[in-house]
């Protein structure tokens, strides 16, 4: 049996809108065209829940409604509800992440984008972040030689440090970014 969908309330649309304000200026130009909707239960891949799915959306959807939505945020309902509020913003940057939107003579192309980094826990214990990077766009290398850890590149260590973790925060979370993509 299929899980019943529904579109998120205006809390879930403001935590996008900001996310999008400070960190997606590029998807400023479709903030309104994107649908969020949660799904009753949570899919599963690998035996773990998947939280949240990013997708373009069809046409299709468009004609049908009232909107011409450019991107649909998935979320399962039934994991949202158990995230914390730092979780839920991290998890809708993860979402938006994948959307890209860029104006090409006059129209707004949209795209999604893969995930720019893909690893194991196990694997990023034993050999730390060791893939190349990509040349940043100020010609510098990009390759990760600051001898700290891919979550302190990421987060800024004093920002993770400073945030007060809920009980079994880290474990949760280690279990969200292992099974959303």
């Amino acid at each position: 049996m299929a899980s019943s969908m529904y579109k998120a309330e205006p809390q879930v649309y403001d935590i996008m809108k900001d996310l999008v304000g400070k960190y997606h200026p590029d998807l400023a130009l479709v903030v309104d065209e994107i649908a969020i909707v949660f799904r009753e239960k949570a899919a599963s891949a690998g035996g773990r829940p998947v939280y949240g799915k990013a997708r373009k959306a069809t046409p299709l959807l468009g004609v049908l409604g009232d909107t011409d939505y450019k991107f649909i945020l998935e979320l399962a309902a039934d994991e949202w509800i158990n995230l914390t509020s730092r979780q839920h913003q991290a998890l809708m940057d993860h979402l938006l992440c994948a959307c890209r939107a860029e104006e090409e003579d006059g129209a707004i192309k949209c795209h999604m984008a893969p995930a720019d980094v893909e690893f194991f826990f196990d694997e990023l214990d034993r050999w730390g972040d060791w893939r190349p990077r990509p040349a940043n766009e100020d010609g510098t290398d990009g390759e990760n030689g600051s001898g700290t850890s891919l979550v302190e590149d990421v987060f800024g260590m004093s920002r993770v440090a400073q945030t007060p973790a809920a009980p079994d925060t880290a474990s949760s979370i280690d279990d969200m970014f292992d099974s959303i993509s």
